[in-house]
């Protein structure tokens, strides 16, 4: 099955037949002995149009009914329709089909149709006139750096944006990891500034304040510079295609002998909308007709080809894994400092090529992130400890001492190369880090160990693995669960045993055969995260 904006037509489509037959029954009289009142909630950005041709048509034409119409933001009008009777409007416009499918989950029924698509708009990319960068592809468009997006959860731009990268990965347009990996450092700068706003409009706004780039819709764009003469703002969509938004005419009254009367007088509202002046409404507000053909007089993006997503599980696994990577990251770095890190490792050292690439995946994490660093190796950290703490756990922004802790652990990191020495205590110190974050464990964050190791254990007075799986797996809180990620420095690791110590945890383990690569491999960390919500 193919899912793009008319993905539900076959499910809950009943444009003509009953709807049709009642409209014309509607339209009929030529007056109304009285006015009954529906609600209706709108999307917000198209709220505005909605609420003028509803008050320009005539009350025959409206079936004899006053709607009662709500601009809402379409998470709001969500929750009202899955909680109280009271609340929940009787038809809904949200601006795409995925937010019926959404109500499915809460309800455990699709909404009937009145109309498809009242009107459609696509999401774009804005940039400032002389500086429109080159983009072939939406993942493309998702890897441009600062790049600003909504939060998918609850903007359709900012989701249609990502499935468009999903759909080109389909048909091997690009890779559905490398979108996934695009994913990470944007959820985790939204997850920095989660306060600021980001409807479509904001970010249009903020496109032509600061520059760069940003996703929204061409009918936000449209509707910015028709308030802003002179924007010199630019719009463009890779030559993929897009997935639109359509902005369904959807039945939320909830079943009973209301029911029939609501569906009524959304057939009359499907008529009202389909009218040429209806349309040209909302034309000239930037939106396009319901079939998504391109705007007159060369406004917009021109024609567009609609991408499709094939896989409808590729909605829910998106959503899902960028709601786990928004969350900011509490970790304990734990990094080996054994003499075998002294090892020459081309022009270099394992230990200096890992400080160095440390250093820069530490500016991966956002400013929301609470970190600590431990350095371990047999007896480093005196008599039977093999671990030293260099930096407590804390947030990197904070300062301590006229210095943000974000510094104290890269200087800390710095140090790593004086205390290399000793044979590689790694099964004792990884409980002991397992322990640590649990005891500090913050439900606001995901809480996580990761180890960089060179070695396999070497402490012959420490837990034996098997006994190190046990605990670990009886220690671990479903409820509060610390995800222990490993990664290997070198094939002189002891994979086995690393996969094994995060397998357990719900983490994943890596090798880095070259310390070069561990930048890749710390984005790689912070999407593993995603993993273990896919197990539960």
């Amino acid at each position: 099955m193919t899912w793009s904006a008319g993905a539900l037509v076959a499910v809950v489509v009943v444009v003509g037949g009953w709807f049709g037959v009642q409209a014309v029954r509607s339209s009929g009289a030529d007056s109304c002995d009285s006015l009954d009142t529906v609600s209706l909630a709108v999307d917000t950005s198209i709220a505005e149009p909605v609420e003028e041709i509803v008050s320009q048509a005539s009350e025959v034409d409206r079936g004899c009914v006053n709607f009662d119409i709500r601009a809402e933001r379409p998470t709001d009008t969500a929750t009202e329709i899955a909680g109280t009777e009271d609340d929940r409007p009787d038809l809904w416009i949200p601006d795409s089909t995925l937010w019926l499918l959404k109500t499915l989950r809460s309800t455990g029924a699709l909404p009937e149709l009145a109309k498809t698509s009242v009107a459609n708009t696509l999401p774009v990319l804005v940039s400032k006139s002389d500086a429109v960068p080159v983009t072939d592809t939406w993942l493309s468009v998702l890897q441009l750096p600062g790049q600003r997006i909504g939060d998918p959860l609850t903007s359709s731009a900012s989701n249609a944006a990502i499935l468009g990268a999903l759909a080109e990965s389909e048909v091997a347009i690009s890779d559905a990891k490398a979108v996934s990996a695009a994913l990470v450092p944007m959820a985790q700068d939204f997850g920095r500034i989660a306060d600021t706003p980001h409807d479509a409009p904001d970010l249009v706004a903020e496109v032509a304040a600061d520059g760069g780039t940003s996703v929204a819709t061409e009918q936000a764009l449209l509707a910015y510079e028709a308030a802003n003469p002179g924007a010199a703002l630019a719009e463009s969509v890779p030559p993929t295609g897009s997935y639109f938004l359509n902005y369904p005419l959807a039945v939320t009254a909830p079943a009973g002998p209301e029911y029939d009367r609501v569906k009524e007088a959304g057939a009359a509202l499907a008529s009202v909308l389909a009218a040429p002046s209806a349309t040209d409404t909302l034309i000239a507000a930037g939106f396009r007709r319901s079939s998504g053909t391109p705007l007159p007089d060369g406004r917009g993006v021109g024609s567009v080809a609609s991408l499709e997503i094939k896989n409808p599980l590729s909605i829910e696994t998106t959503l899902r894994d960028w709601a786990v990577l928004a969350l900011p990251l509490r970790t304990l770095v734990v990094e080996d400092v054994s003499g075998s890190m002294a090892a020459r490792s081309g022009d270099s050292t394992r230990i200096a090529l890992t400080v160095d690439a440390s250093l820069g995946a530490n500016a991966l994490f956002s400013d929301q992130t609470q970190m600590g660093l431990w350095a371990f190796s047999i007896g480093l950290g005196g008599g039977q400890q093999d671990y030293r703490e260099l930096a407590p756990m804390g947030k990197v922004d904070q300062m301590v001492n006229g210095q943000s802790h974000r510094d104290r652990i890269f200087g800390a990191i710095g140090s790593l190369s004086t205390l290399v020495g000793g044979g590689t205590g790694l099964y004792d110190t990884t409980l002991a880090a397992f322990r640590r974050v649990k005891d500090g464990y913050d439900p606001n964050y995901v809480n996580s160990v990761i180890i960089l190791t060179d070695g396999a254990n070497e402490d012959q007075g420490s837990i034996s693995l098997n006994d190190l799986l046990e605990t670990l797996q009886r220690e671990q809180d479903p409820v509060r669960p610390i995800v222990i990620v490993t990664v290997g420095v070198t094939s002189d690791a002891d994979p086995v045993a690393l996969q094994q110590i995060s397998a357990v945890t719900g983490g994943t383990s890596y090798v880095a055969e070259d310390p070069r690569d561990i930048p890749d491999v710390f984005v790689k960390a912070l999407n593993s995260r995603t993993e273990r919500l896919a197990g539960e």
